[in-house]
């Protein structure tokens, strides 16, 4: 084995491991983002319920003034306690946080949409050729057939299209609507 044959070999283990590491690069990113919109869903919900609170300060003073039966202000004493609870219960929606999926990484969780479920299929397929292609270029190499840079570049670009696969399933799941069958 001479040294071109040990650095194909090494690219072809090396190829993998990096696209798992732009996987998790990914996932830390996509982590970020959400934290970063959550912060920005529950700055909103505040800012919401804080005008809605002042509302329903300003509606109740405003009904107190006007000439009313004690009946009538016990029902618009329970219409502002609704709103108020609506008020805290969007606040408190914000502050849920969306559950942790285990598997984030293979796509191995379910998916609503089927185009994204398509999609994981093809990002499997792609995933089933890189490793044929790892275990070939392993393999030719001892025998010294096979052009091992065109397998390198082969390899390389299966990564790179496993990755666009897998933001793309990831992206179709949570925006694109199903397509609602005909009555």
């Amino acid at each position: 084995m001479n040294g071109q044959d040990f650095v194909a070999v090494a690219v072809a283990v090396l190829v993998p491991l990096a696209t798992a590491f732009a996987g998790v690069l990914t996932l830390i990113v996509q982590d970020w983002r959400q934290r970063k919109s959550r912060a920005d869903r529950r700055r909103l919900a505040l800012e919401d319920a804080t005008r809605q609170v002042a509302f329903v300060t300003e509606w109740w003073t405003t009904r107190q003034l006007l000439p009313s039966t004690p009946e009538s202000l016990q029902e618009a004493a329970a219409v502002a306690q609704g709103w108020l609870n609506e008020a805290s219960a969007r606040v408190d929606a914000a502050d849920e946080l969306p559950a942790v999926q285990r598997g984030r990484l293979l796509l191995l969780y379910r998916f609503q949409k089927r185009l994204a479920k398509a999609i994981r299929v093809g990002f499997f397929a792609v995933l089933g050729v890189m490793t044929w292609a790892s275990y070939s270029l392993v393999g030719t190499v001892p025998e010294g057939g096979g052009d091992l840079g065109a397998q390198v570049v082969f390899l390389v670009a299966l990564g790179v299209v496993a990755l666009l696969l897998r933001s793309w399933a990831v992206s179709a799941d949570s925006t694109s609507p199903d397509p609602v069958p005909p009555a």
